[in-house]
């Protein structure tokens, strides 16, 4: 899946075209990024037109870049944003200062919006200073979209690791602004030590051929090893005692984290010490074969993981390799007796039911067939509903009530799995899971 041959011109050049509006005034511009803000999807719904979305502010500045400059939103803004891009909303508008959406995310540490960004079409552009969204995070000590964007270079759909010397990974990680500083650059000079050394550690990282990943030190393989063990004991409390920023995101040779693990371990399941450990790691990371950290509670049922995953900017729509989500993940391999928990979890924090896996399968027909009857039962009440016409529950203690909103895709496909990256044949999910 790992794309080919040199990239592309649109990386290096955002669309400066976007007008002002001359229909819709500024403040009707102000009051609708508002609402996606705060996650109002039903005054979203009822405000947007495709002139509003398109239309931007003396600045030059879309309601897509209002929201990105934007420093917190809730789960339920994801929706929001997805229905943007729905109404033709352009992530590659550049504002007066070139800057993209993606950009100004990055300057504030907004996660939630720059993860919902294209990684070809968006989060790679630069701006008129020759930055990228990465060195800006860097020069602003934006740990959480610095991390981010280097993380999705571990992935084989997003890097070239089949080519020699896999070009892709270096050459992005590698850019250099107008004045020749590269994003460790910026980071030191900008006083950001600990986020320069993150940096150039994870451009130390080695992915080969197969995917595989090393380039750890001695003592960052013993630190692997020590939050490896206390996660698959179980031990949240010991974790997030062991774990610093810098390390809980080291990856062992499949990509796997800290954080992935603990999703998958049923005795990780206090929210409270879930939240403070999604501070310190990346709630968007995810393997090299694209099975996030939420894929992987939702997988599990933790549905006290899932919800401080969502709640940190992780997207309730995440796609693996095979286009599954964390809705056909639990409708495919976590417990019958308690999918619908995190079901519902996933569906209250804006997880579109409709959505389809590369075999064609919806999150429904994954806990039919699985037999996960609560689950099922829950989305057979989505059928014939279109997304984007339900709205989600209020924002004020919304996760775990049964919402109006919708699933997304589901796991791998029960036929098959990858073992360590190779393709094991498996007769269904439960199998496929245990084969990873």
């Amino acid at each position: 899946m790992a794309e080919r041959g040199p990239i592309p011109i649109p990386y290096d050049k955002p669309d400066p075209t976007n007008r002002r509006s001359v229909e819709d005034s500024p403040a009707d511009l102000r009051n609708f990024a508002h609402n996606v803000i705060r996650g109002d999807f039903g005054q979203v719904r009822r405000l947007a037109t495709r002139q509003l979305v398109s239309s931007a502010d003396a600045a030059r500045r879309t309601v897509l870049m209002l929201v990105a400059d934007a420093p917190e939103t809730p789960v339920q803004t994801e929706k929001c944003i997805l229905y943007l891009f729905e109404l033709g909303a352009n992530p590659k508008a550049a504002d007066a200062n070139g800057d993209t959406a993606a950009h100004l995310a990055a300057r504030r540490d907004h996660l939630r919006l720059l993860t919902l960004l294209s990684f070809d079409d968006a989060k790679w552009l630069r701006n008129k200073n020759g930055a990228t969204p990465l060195m800006e995070a860097a020069r602003t000590g934006s740990w959480k979209c610095a991390k981010h964007l280097l993380h999705l270079l571990r992935q084989r759909r997003f890097n070239e690791c089949q080519e020699p010397g896999n070009s892709k990974r270096s050459r992005l990680l590698g850019l250099q602004d107008r004045e020749g500083r590269m994003a460790s650059d910026l980071a030191r000079l900008s006083g950001h030590s600990e986020l320069a050394s993150y940096i150039k550690r994870e451009m130390w990282l080695v992915v080969d051929a197969d995917g595989e990943i090393s380039g750890l030190t001695d003592q960052e393989e013993a630190n692997l090893r020590k939050l490896q063990r206390l996660a698959k004991a179980g031990d949240l409390a010991g974790l997030l005692e062991a774990a610093i920023r810098g390390s809980c995101d080291l990856p062992d040779k499949w990509g796997q984290t800290a954080l992935m693990w603990a999703a998958q371990n049923s005795s990780c399941s206090d929210e409270a010490l879930w939240k403070q450990l999604v501070q310190l790691g990346d709630p968007t990371c995810a393997d090299r074969s694209a099975d996030s950290c939420l894929h992987h509670a939702a997988g599990s049922d933790k549905s006290a993981a899932a919800s401080a995953l969502l709640a940190a900017g992780a997207s309730a729509n995440a796609r693996d390799l095979w286009k599954s989500t964390p809705l056909m993940w639990a409708a495919g391999i976590a417990p019958p007796a308690t999918a619908a928990a995190v079901g519902r979890v996933l569906l209250d924090s804006g997880a579109d039911w409709s959505l389809k896996d590369v075999d064609g399968k919806t999150a429904l027909d994954w806990a039919t067939h699985n037999g996960k009857s609560e689950l099922a039962e829950l989305l057979r009440g989505f059928e014939g509903v279109i997304y984007f016409d339900e709205t989600l529950p209020p924002v004020p203690g919304a996760l775990g009530r049964r919402s109006l909103n919708r699933p997304r895709r589901l796991r791998r496909s029960p036929r098959s799995s990858h073992r360590h990256g190779r393709h094991v044949r498996c007769k269904d999910p439960q199998t496929a899971y245990a084969a990873r």
